[in-house]
């Protein structure tokens, strides 16, 4: 059997590459290896600007429509911010990556589910793909595999950058409203995000905290927790890019994309947008230019994806390494800025063009600052 394109793995990037693949009239395989609907670790909060790349359909999906939130420092101060439109949804992944691969199902794609892949060969014409459900032929390969993607692996490339998450589920007041808190761990943050009439509370990290003890002390201490019990706590690796090194797109006619491919952002670590939008773009490469796929693809993706991972990257320097003044700058225009950016009114580069000055005099306002600056010159000498 032999197929244009083959995607490994169901999740929002694979299931959006076959979709878009397959409404150019590409014969694609989409293959998962689990059966559909399956549980899926994710605090699963999309933001708005991902709407006009989703199939019809996928506001059957939102659990809770999120129209700002809450900044908070250490779960005891917090700023809020309340807008009329929405800026995020709140999905759960099980149900919407089920949609997915039923969208792409319907626009041609064949799906193959509770298949797993095995390995690939590379012959002169055409890829050989391995699966548990037998052998077949394609010209391009797509792994679309998460983090531990056996297509990345297979192609030599490791993980060296990333976050470690947990997550548990409790209740608290909050329907259209999130809640992230900074000064938690050292990089990176907590939250609560709404699930339905449940919370999803949990913590991302790129420091070598003890991410349990950590998340026992946020459940304990946070004012708007109701439930301490930190039962159920589940724990997963999130990849993510800060230049172009550290994308992994693949080579030749084995493209990676999504997760697979690193193409998360360094300041939340969210990946669906990011995923679903570099699908479009290894779609569209394809159907482009077949002599060149990974020359095209590599050159969108550079275009339309790196600069916001680089300039959320820089971001992320910056607000993890100075938390409190991070956090002094929700209570003025950094968070409306930010939430445009959530609705596809800004740029990552802009918000930390507009940005980098006030922090620079926040900065400065924090007691004792000159005096480590001084300290910090007089070392190098």
């Amino acid at each position: 059997m032999r197929f244009d394109a083959v995607v490994v793995g169901g999740g929002p990037a694979g299931a959006s590459t076959a979709r878009f693949l397959a409404q150019q009239g590409v014969k694609v395989l989409l293959i998962e290896k689990k059966r559909l609907p399956r549980f899926k670790l994710c605090a699963g909060c999309l933001s708005a600007r991902i709407a006009p790349l989703l199939p019809e359909g996928w506001e059957a999906e939102v659990l809770n429509t999120i129209r700002g939130g809450f900044l908070g420092f250490r779960g005891e101060r917090f700023h809020q911010i309340v807008r009329k439109e929405p800026v995020a949804y709140i999905i759960d992944r099980a149900s919407f990556d089920h949609f997915l691969v039923k969208s792409a199902s319907e626009a041609g794609a064949d799906v193959w589910e509770g298949t797993e892949f095995l390995e690939f060969e590379e012959e002169k014409d055409s890829i050989l793909v391995r699966t548990s459900a037998g052998v077949v032929k394609t010209d391009f390969l797509v792994g679309a595999d998460g983090f531990y993607t056996k297509v990345g692996k297979q192609l030599g490339l490791r993980k060296r950058r990333f976050f470690r998450s947990v997550e548990l589920w409790t209740e608290a007041d909050l329907r259209e409203e999130v809640v992230i808190d900074v000064g938690v761990v050292r990089r990176g943050y907590g939250w609560i995000f709404p699930k339905g009439d449940r919370v999803s509370v949990g913590l991302a990290t790129t420091g070598k905290e003890n991410t349990l003890e950590v998340l026992k002390r946020y459940v304990n201490d946070h004012s708007f927790l109701k439930n301490k019990d930190i039962g159920g706590v589940k724990g997963w690796m999130i990849p993510f890019a800060l230049r172009e090194e550290n994308l992994h797109l693949g080579r030749s006619r084995i493209l990676l994309v999504g997760d697979s491919a690193n193409m998360v952002d360094p300041l939340l670590g969210e990946g669906i947008y990011y995923g679903v939008l570099g699908g479009k773009l290894l779609a569209e490469a394809i159907v482009r230019n077949t002599e060149n796929v990974y020359e095209e693809y590599a050159r969108s993706v550079k275009d339309k994806i790196l600069p916001e991972l680089f300039y959320a990257g820089k971001i992320a320097k910056l607000a993890y390494t100075f938390q409190r003044v991070a956090f002094s700058m929700g209570g003025g225009h950094a968070v409306e800025r930010f939430l445009d950016l959530l609705s596809g009114k800004r740029s990552y580069k802009d918000l930390y063009i507009k940005g980098l000055k006030e922090f620079v005099i926040s900065l400065l306002h924090f007691e004792n600052f000159s005096h480590i600056i001084i300290d910090k010159i007089l070392r190098r000498r």
